[in-house]
């Protein structure tokens, strides 16, 4: 199996997969690869990559949260957030002062985000949802949901929000601090568009203790009679850290910031420069296939 994250790895700086980095898919999967895409995105912010690529098999999105079949998008696996913990993080941040992102699996609640208090929406975020299909409903608090707190506390992947890192520090530490062990949290530069590019805007993401791309790999390994020791995995970000640790083998691109390079067993280019077709011409050189797990210093 080989696992790669999606923005920062597969994907250039203009967001696109390059046809170098396609093809390399296409023969991958030729050679009995399945090839699955992680990434912090939900389903609904990447199908329609995914499938330009990978069009069967499986997804894992939402930073490990969910698992989908590509082909039909059904979500075939997800680990949501408990509903206690879900009104914590969200009273925390409307108490800070920030508009609470909460992300649904949308196959069960029948839409995307749950938009919740009466901060306005961040002007990257706006230009998120108006780059993707997302459908989103808003209520001033949990229990002024119209559908009722309990389905705003249902099916939640991932408690968040969008805002200037250095608004998101107290918050931040105030939910560590508080329920931080049966939770998993990262807080980390936002993609962002053109318009907004000189705002040092932040996400922080808040989802269940046992979320990760790596834990959800394994999940799928189960499923699928694979061997976590014959995954490679390919990633940039502070998400795949887990992923780069647990595979049998792994790449962190050029591009990777120290502390996640130095999780990987092997370096790859740049993402702008067809990493993943370097991976993949490492793994099939010489037409022998791909070769057993390695380990740093072997």
């Amino acid at each position: 199996m080989l696992v790669t994250d999606l923005d920062g790895t597969l994907l250039n700086r203009k967001g696109e997969v390059s046809e170098a980095n396609a093809n390399a898919i296409a023969r991958a999967r030729e050679h009995g690869i399945e090839v699955v895409i992680a990434t912090g995105r939900s389903w609904v912010e990447c199908h329609d990559l995914v499938r330009s690529v990978v069009p069967d098999g499986h997804a894992i999105t939402a930073g490990g949260a969910a698992l989908h079949d590509v082909a039909s998008g059904e979500c075939r696996d997800s680990i949501p957030i408990s509903h206690d913990l879900v009104a914590h993080c969200t009273e925390s941040l409307l108490r800070h002062g920030h508009l609470a992102h909460l992300l649904k699996d949308p196959h069960r609640a029948g839409f995307d985000y749950l938009l919740v208090g009466d901060a306005s929406l961040d002007d990257a975020s706006r230009w998120w949802f108006s780059v993707h299909p997302l459908s989103t409903r808003s209520a001033l608090t949990l229990d002024g949901f119209d559908g009722g707190r309990e389905a705003a506390l249902a099916n939640v992947l991932r408690v968040g929000t969008v805002a200037p890192a250095t608004a998101l520090a107290d918050v931040t530490a105030a939910i560590r601090s508080e329920v931080g062990e049966r939770l998993a949290i990262k807080h980390w530069p936002a993609l962002v568009a053109l318009g907004t590019a000189g705002i040092e805007t932040h996400l922080l993401e808040i989802f269940d203790a046992s979320v990760d791309k790596w834990s959800m790999v394994v999940r799928l390994c189960a499923r699928l009679g694979v061997s976590p020791t014959e995954v490679v995995t390919v990633g940039d970000g502070l998400n795949d850290v887990g992923m780069l640790q647990g595979a049998g083998l792994s790449f962190a691109v050029a591009n990777a910031e120290a502390d996640v390079a130095r999780a990987s067993v092997r370096r790859a280019p740049d993402h702008d420069a067809d990493a993943l077709a370097f991976v993949v011409d490492e793994l099939l050189s010489g037409g022998r296939g791909v070769p057993g797990p390695r380990r740093a210093g072997q």
